[in-house]
């Protein structure tokens, strides 16, 4: 008999569903669950007044509660209605730690989160509410696994006395990137120098700035907000949102597709490291102490460690794009073979077949 999986997660450019079809691939039953990141109007206001007057906080942060509390008793009803082999939840900063005490110790279900964020908001938590930045943290103890993408956090969730937690890096969509046909759209081609695909933080900024000389494309969401929520114009350099096909379409047409991580990555990779290798891209990344793990840099990979050598390796390989060619296809072809979704779930299940958590 198939057992059947729980997956909550946010919806994330298709990762959450490029991890339940992995599971699918070995032979579960898999219902996911993309559980609610846009706040409500009313809880924007609320954790703005909250984040500027303190001493707001007792009249507004039950009102961000009261929107939770219901999220969390549907999801426990669907929980008990289905009554999954295990629940697997990315990211955790949604479930409260009574809902997790619930499912766990009443419905006797096996709990395992997957982390691929700083767990602690350290950064992020400036854009978060008081529960969705500690709910994790003040609930960890009750997950069976954890897993996180970053060995960083690893030893920081250890240093908080959990030690039922591993290391799994982030993957590939294989599916999405292996030949694709890409179609032109009234012959736009998208021959920049260097393209950039994602959000925008300080640190990316500040590095696409610096290559104004370049014939310069950069896409993603949260760019006009970005700069004129700080007085600014939107730099020439934004072209607008990308998502699908258009992402790997600007990926193979630009001579070099820059991956610059966001601020809560400390010795991870992003997804991106491994996409933009899969869908036959140039990539220059900043260099992350896991790389070496996954890739020989230098030879499967570029990876520069600050400005002056981000330059200078855009500048060599702008003029010797075929030697970038070949190293681009060799990290391909590593990517294929070991660093998709299929093998992090592998390696997932091996996990927790070993600690007898969940046979499969």
């Amino acid at each position: 008999m198939q057992k059947k999986i729980i997956i909550s997660a946010p919806r994330f450019y298709g990762i959450d569903k490029a991890i339940k079809e992995s599971f699918q691939h070995y032979g579960f039953n898999v219902i996911l669950n993309n559980y609610r990141t846009e706040s409500t109007i009313q809880e924007k206001i609320a954790r703005r007044l909250t984040k500027k007057i303190s001493l707001t906080k007792p009249f507004f942060m039950p009102l961000i509660r009261h929107y939770l509390s219901e999220e969390n008793n549907i999801f426990k009803n669907m929980i008990r209605q289905e009554s999954p082999d295990l629940l697997f939840v990315i990211k955790g900063d949604h479930l409260f730690p009574e809902t997790l005490r619930v499912i766990k110790n009443e419905m006797n279900i096996p709990l395992v989160a997957y982390i691929w964020d700083d767990p602690f908001y350290s950064y992020a938590g400036l854009y978060a509410d008081d529960y969705r930045r500690t709910n994790f943290e003040k609930g960890m103890y009750l997950y069976d696994q954890i897993f996180v993408y970053d060995t960083y956090y690893v030893n920081e969730i250890k240093k908080r006395g959990i030690e039922n937690v591993a290391y799994l890096p982030l993957a590939a969509n294989s599916r999405r990137n292996k030949d694709v046909t890409i179609t032109k759209t009234n012959g736009t081609k998208f021959d920049y120098d260097i393209c950039f695909v994602g959000v925008p933080y300080p640190n990316r900024v500040e590095v696409l700035d610096s290559l104004h000389s370049y014939k310069l494309g950069v896409f993603g969401d949260g760019w006009g907000k970005y700069f004129l929520s700080r007085g600014k114009k939107v730099p020439a350099y934004y072209r607008g949102q990308a998502i699908g096909e258009k992402v790997i379409q600007i990926y193979r047409d630009s001579k070099i597709a820059l991956n610059i991580h966001d601020p809560e990555a400390r010795d991870g990779v992003n997804t991106r490291t491994f996409d933009i290798l899969a869908c036959g891209a140039r990539e220059l990344v900043d260099y992350k102490k896991s790389l070496d793990d996954h890739f020989k840099v230098g030879e499967e990979i570029i990876a520069y460690k600050d400005p002056e050598e981000l330059h200078k390796l855009t500048d060599y390989y702008l003029q010797h794009v075929k030697e970038l060619d070949e190293i681009s296809e060799r990290g391909r072809q590593r990517v294929l073979r070991e660093h998709t979704w299929h093998h992090r779930i592998e390696q997932l299940i091996r996990t927790l077949s070993d600690r007898k958590i969940f046979s499969y």
